[in-house]
């Protein structure tokens, strides 16, 4: 089952490349334990994302937790991800709320760090999260073809903004560096990390990183609704520490803060 416009129905009779038509913006939140996980930030980034694309709708109006929350009864959800979607169209918007495949990183993963390639691609309007076929594609295909974990996007001026499904951290003697808005999606883990380093007296440096200067960092890992925090082994080859102690610092913390809070 699955929800369209607060009303639940079959979800055969539903295609996403409808949301290729258009224009939509959406949020993929994450379920654990039965619960949203730090939903109050997906609600934030939803508004910011209604409000950056300038469409006058009320994010109170939807009710979009109760329609989380509904969808989590309905299909008794203890863990996975939930896509909520705004669709525009030119008699109004239509809303759509089912559950998508997820793929969560194993625990050697987490030791061991995860392999990751870049490729040169721009996300438009990178503050808001919206549909866009074309870049997913492209970047699935590259995942699929390289056995890689991720993508991280290289910009016009040559510097890495953040991966195709996440936010991207760097370390180097010490001090982190992650791209600023508005170059990337203010993601939730994003804002999670940079609130465990103002809170642990840890330094970050909001700025992107060039590629030319990328073996000079001593980690990197990414953040996202699935990956969380999640190191990573190799970019392009190049070998990156996955347990560093800063990074896994920062890892312990988060993991403690979802088991504390959920």
């Amino acid at each position: 089952m699955m929800l369209f416009n607060n009303k639940p129905i079959d979800n055969k009779k539903y295609s996403e490349d409808i949301l290729n038509e258009g224009f939509s913006i959406y949020e993929v939140c994450r379920v654990f334990r039965g619960k949203v996980i730090f939903l109050d930030d997906n609600l934030l980034r939803l508004d910011n994302s209604i409000k950056k694309s300038n469409l006058a709708i009320d994010l109170n109006s939807l009710h979009v937790a109760d329609q989380l929350n509904r969808l989590i009864q309905l299909e008794n959800i203890k863990e996975g991800n939930i896509k909520y979607v705004i669709r525009v169209t030119p008699t109004g918007i239509e809303q759509y709320v089912y559950q998508i495949k997820h793929s969560y990183p194993t625990e050697e993963a987490y030791q061991h760090g995860v392999d990751t390639v870049t490729c040169h691609a721009i996300r438009e309007n990178a503050e808001v999260k919206y549909i866009n076929s074309g870049l997913r594609e492209m970047t699935n295909k590259i995942i699929q073809e390289q056995g890689v974990a991720e993508v991280l996007l290289i910009d016009g001026d040559n510097c890495i903004t953040e991966g195709s499904r996440s936010n991207v951290f760097f370390i180097r003697d010490n001090v982190f560096y992650t791209a600023p808005l508005p170059h990337v999606l203010p993601g939730t883990s994003r804002k999670r990390v940079l609130n465990i380093c103002q809170e642990n007296g840890l330094t970050v440096v909001e700025q992107r990183v060039n590629y030319k200067d990328i073996a000079t960092y001593q980690a990197a890992f990414i953040t996202g609704t699935s990956p969380l925090v999640l190191p990573i082994a190799h970019i392009d080859g190049i070998a990156f520490d996955p347990r560093h102690p800063l990074l896994v610092k920062v890892m312990e913390h988060y993991f403690n803060l979802l088991n504390k809070n959920f």
